[in-house]
């Protein structure tokens, strides 16, 4: 039987129309249900052509014991970020604050007033990846709301406190030299002189940090970056994620090595 979903024009949406979980679309009805019900939400933001994404709706989405699990303790939301770049912007912050890193599929934990308290990108179905299961995770936080409210509700708060304070207007006071030069130390005491790039697999071409870095030594009139530039555009061009046939970069790596592509490409990658 569908789900809150079908009557939607998204593609993204209406792919999720008769899965088992009863999806509801953004808006006051499933933000009305939530709060007279007391149910934590469990917003999940992806859009039609991303990989994990149907990963996720497979293995999940589609599984009944899943979805009995999701439908008794939460009030399940799903958003097209194309649809929807809005809520997809403000619950990328949050991600990014609580875990470091964000990407999509996003699934983000919301109290009933939308204070995110929990959140991640993919849950395998069970503990693999150095990751719990989904469904450790939901019986987790159904517990936690359930008999320590206080701390899900401080938790919540404090992370909203966070990203207002990233929206208010900033110091018009400028990045001093000193700023920029502590900047561009740290970009390179993180990059891996062994593969290229910065972080471990997945691994993601950082072309601000570069763009920055070609910046910066042009302001400084220096190259004592040069080296550490090229030697990661070469690593990502000779590895396998530029693509010799049609041109062009995946848009990230699967591994830490840049040999095994994700096998996506962005016109225009946010």
């Amino acid at each position: 039987m569908p789900n809150h979903l079908a009557s939607e024009n998204s593609p993204y949406l209406l792919q999720h129309a008769n899965n088992p979980v009863d999806w509801y679309p953004w808006g006051e009805e499933a933000l009305n249900k939530a709060k007279a019900e007391d149910k934590p939400i469990f917003l999940s933001i992806g859009y039609a052509a991303c990989h994990w994404c149907h990963v996720m709706a497979h293995e999940s989405f589609e599984d009944p014991e899943t979805a009995a699990l999701m439908n008794e303790h939460f009030v399940n939301i799903k958003v097209d970020r194309e649809e929807r770049p809005d809520i997809d912007a403000i619950y990328m912050q949050a991600t990014v604050a609580m875990t470091g890193s964000g990407g999509w599929p996003m699934s983000v934990f919301l109290t009933p007033d939308l204070k995110p308290f929990y959140a991640g990108t993919y849950f395998p179905p069970v503990r693999r990846y150095n990751m719990p299961s989904f469904k450790d995770v939901l019986t987790g936080l159904a517990n936690a709301w359930k008999h320590d409210r206080a701390e899900v509700e401080s938790t919540g708060g404090k992370v909203s406190q966070h990203l207002q304070a990233q929206v208010k207007p900033q110091s018009r006071e400028a990045l001093t030299p000193e700023h920029l030069e502590a900047i561009a130390n740290a970009i390179r005491e993180s990059y891996d002189w062994g593969y290229g790039g910065w972080g471990d697999a997945p691994k993601f071409p950082q072309p601000m940090a570069l763009e920055f870095l070609l910046h910066h030594s042009a302001l400084r009139k220096t190259d004592e970056y040069t080296k550490l530039i090229r030697h990661c555009l070469n690593a990502m061009a000779r590895g396998g994620m530029y693509d010799v046939v049609g041109g062009g970069f995946s848009r990230y790596s699967t591994d830490n090595l840049w040999r095994v592509p994700h096998f996506e490409k962005y016109t225009q990658g946010k």
